[in-house]
């Protein structure tokens, strides 16, 4: 790859603290840029402890990080994550770049880099994904394969993305709760979902998965991959065990992130029929982020979703007394828990568009 600017790799060091750390945390500092520029907040932002954790390779995740300098500053990043136990045609990959420096090549650049990455490990499918804040008007949108939102054809980042050869699978919601707007609605809510659950539930919370219950929650992860909404570009199904239960425990742990959990456990067999979880970094423990949320088929209809969702924000307001907000992801088709979230107080604050690329 012949270019005016020179691609670097990014070496991620011990910690954040040791002296190889200062360009790893001038590449956490420029991911921060590029998500205020975008959103103009910091509650995509993450704190570099968190990343240097997520970041490293596991069994399962390989992550390559690029950047691009000018003048000695960091400008640009790319990236390129892949899957070792299921989906392996397939990688994530994404460019960024200052807008001070945007519209120089730089973004197709690190994009480039990252497709190279993909396709040394034999990779042929390519995802990634564009960020929209709320309060976008176009004329011209590209609608996804779902048939569900609509994004600007326009916007900067989209025509980015079909320039580079992706096609749009689907809209994923980003929604935020500000969570002392809302207390007066949960008490009713609660009852209400607490008649529907008939008292045949009880509801575990926990911080962390324990030992214990690391295999049977295997099988709900493994159920989330498949029961949540997709577009014409669905991905496999997971493969969990309690083994890479631990294993994601362990990472989260490293990234100085705590994950609550509020479990769905049915009283006449015993069994795990449902979960949510928050994880909430430290650094930044005033905006969690409302990961998961499922309940089996066989016990769906008992308002078992919006139950544990209640008792997982109450544990996490009276866990860290700072807690101010939730962020979270729903695909724009799902209408049943985009419902959930909207009773619970959450208003779209922008979308995500999923786009996919077939190589070759």
């Amino acid at each position: 790859m012949s270019s005016q600017y020179r691609v670097q790799r990014l070496r991620l060091p011990a910690s954040i603290h040791g002296e190889d750390a200062a360009e790893f945390r001038e590449f956490s500092e420029l991911t921060d840029s590029v998500e205020r520029q975008i959103w103009g907040n910091d509650d995509r932002c993450s704190p570099p402890a968190f990343r240097l954790g997520v970041w490293r390779d596991t069994r399962y995740e390989l992550t390559s990080l690029f950047f691009v300098r000018l003048g000695g500053r960091m400008v640009g990043r790319g990236w390129c994550q892949m899957p070792l136990k299921e989906d392996r045609d397939r990688a994530i990959v994404r460019a960024e770049v200052l807008d001070e420096f945007a519209g120089q090549g730089i973004g197709r650049v690190l994009l480039d880099a990252a497709t190279e990455e993909a396709e040394r490990y034999g990779r042929t499918l390519l995802n990634s994904f564009t960020e929209h804040p709320v309060g976008f008007e176009a004329e011209d949108v590209v609608v996804p394969s779902t048939g569900a939102g609509a994004l600007p054809a326009g916007q900067r980042s989209v025509s980015f993305a079909r320039a580079a050869g992706f096609a749009l699978s689907q809209i994923e919601r980003f929604s935020e709760l500000v969570l002392h707007a809302y207390d007066d609605g949960w008490p009713a809510l609660e009852a209400a979902a607490t008649t529907a659950a008939a008292g045949e539930y009880d509801v575990l919370l926990w911080e962390g998965i324990p030992d214990e219950f690391q295999a049977e929650m295997a099988h709900l992860l493994a159920r989330m991959s498949t029961d949540a909404p997709s577009g014409v570009d669905a991905w496999d199904a997971a493969e969990w065990d309690a083994e890479r239960v631990a294993s994601l425990e362990a990472q989260l742990s490293d990234a100085s992130t705590l994950p609550l959990y509020a479990v769905a456990r049915h009283r006449s067999t015993g069994r795990l029929v449902g979960y949510t979880s928050l994880w909430v970094r430290s650094g930044k423990e005033d905006v969690a982020d409302q990961d998961d949320t499922l309940v089996v088929p066989e016990h769906r209809g008992h308002s078992l979703g919006l139950l544990i969702k209640l008792a997982n924000l109450r544990a996490y307001r009276e866990r860290f007394p700072t807690a101010r907000k939730v962020v979270t992801f729903n695909a724009e088709e799902n209408q049943h828990m985009l419902a959930i979230n909207e009773a619970l107080g959450f208003r779209p604050a922008g979308y995500d568009g999923e786009w996919y690329r077939r190589l070759g």
